[in-house]
């Protein structure tokens, strides 16, 4: 799979090969559904022979955009990606922004991806054509129809070839089904790692005495995955040596698991995740530690957020420890909260050893 980054874009008109002509470009807002869907959006345009072109990841000039240019009340996420669209729209000539509610019968995405592209229309006249087809299964009842019509709407702007377009419609749910099998581990890779038979993240021996502290780090797949929208929190565990399982990775069996023990259905998709996660390590007890990012003002986030907390005063063995992020978010004081939490974590393990000894 090959992305055209923006250091890779010429977005000069007069360097332009006036002999052949140049594929028609798709930008792709590296934020939100972009870390969810990017395989299946990236195959299917790249087989129609279109140049996927693809912001580059949240740095200060891209989040300076954003602040100057999203609404106030927008999530922090949600501000981000007014930011890289900024940043790609004079160099695409389509941006693909869906409007997606769901691919489950029942639960449903944030209700913002609904209205985002056009809300970026309404503000910004001026930005490329925008590619918004509308997929809910939910609320709509979609299924595949809906998909394959969707594939040859978008089709037909690049190829006149309706093969071609089926057929990369094909290719790239297969690469979407690949990377996901590839990204969850088995309800069997779990239990062995619970049992610190293997590590995810450093090579140690299973028989080392010393094995070192397993975090689970919780939190939407657009904010675990852009080192500046999470302060680079994964750089900051694995300096200290840290084991980490996030909940992107967690078998889907045994976040559906967890969740028929609630009295309702958390219809919110990606929050099931989070929550699910976390309710599977507190009951289970097979880490020393949960970390949940948290985005200011996300609906679902608060609702997860509260929820876990209730759930971890209830089961107190494992910490928890929840840290709120947007663009006032400073990396000194996370470090600190994480050094205080990582502390914590020691001292619970010697008073348990501790315990062990005199028993």
């Amino acid at each position: 799979m090959k992305e055209t980054h923006l250091s890779e874009t010429n977005s000069s008109p007069g360097k332009m090969n006036l002999k052949k002509k140049r594929p028609l470009r798709v930008g792709f807002p590296r934020s939100l559904l972009y870390y969810k869907f990017h395989v299946l959006w990236t195959v299917f345009f790249e087989t129609l022979g279109a140049e996927v072109v693809v912001s580059p990841l949240t740095n200060k000039e891209i989040k300076d955009i954003s602040v100057k240019s999203a609404p106030d009340e927008d999530c922090f996420s949600t501000k981000l990606y007014f930011g890289h669209v900024m940043f790609l729209k004079d160099k695409v000539d389509y941006f693909f922004i869906p409007r997606f509610s769901s691919d489950h019968k029942t639960d449903i995405s944030c209700p913002k991806f609904i209205g985002l592209a056009e809300v970026l229309r309404s503000m910004f006249p001026d930005l490329p054509p925008i590619l918004m087809p509308y997929y809910s299964k939910a609320k709509d009842g979609h299924g595949n129809i809906r998909l394959i019509k969707i594939a040859f709407s978008l089709g037909f702007k690049f190829t006149k070839n309706p093969f071609r377009i089926l057929y990369s419609f094909v290719k790239s749910f297969r690469k979407y089904k690949q990377y996901h099998d590839n990204l969850y581990i088995s309800e069997e890779e779990l239990k062995r790692w619970e049992k610190d038979e293997f590590v995810f993240n450093k090579e140690i021996s299973p028989n080392n005495e010393t094995p070192p502290f397993k975090i689970a780090l919780v939190g939407h797949s657009y904010v675990l995955n852009d080192p500046y929208a999470s302060l680079d929190i994964k750089k900051m565990l694995l300096a200290d040596d840290i084991e980490i399982i996030t909940s992107e990775q967690l078998p889907r069996s045994v976040i559906e698991h967890q969740m028929s023990k609630l009295d309702f259905n958390m219809y919110f998709r990606y929050e099931r995740e989070i929550l699910g996660t976390v309710m599977h390590f507190l009951e289970n007890e097979t880490v020393d530690g949960i970390l949940q990012l948290i985005i200011f003002s996300c609906g679902p986030d608060s609702i997860g957020g509260e929820m876990a907390s209730r759930f971890s005063r209830r089961m107190q063995n494992v910490p928890l420890l929840q840290i709120t992020l947007d663009e006032l978010t400073s990396e000194a004081g996370v470090r600190t909260r994480l050094e205080a939490f990582l502390d914590l974590i020691e001292r619970r393990k010697k008073l348990k050893e501790s315990e062990l000894v005199c028993q």
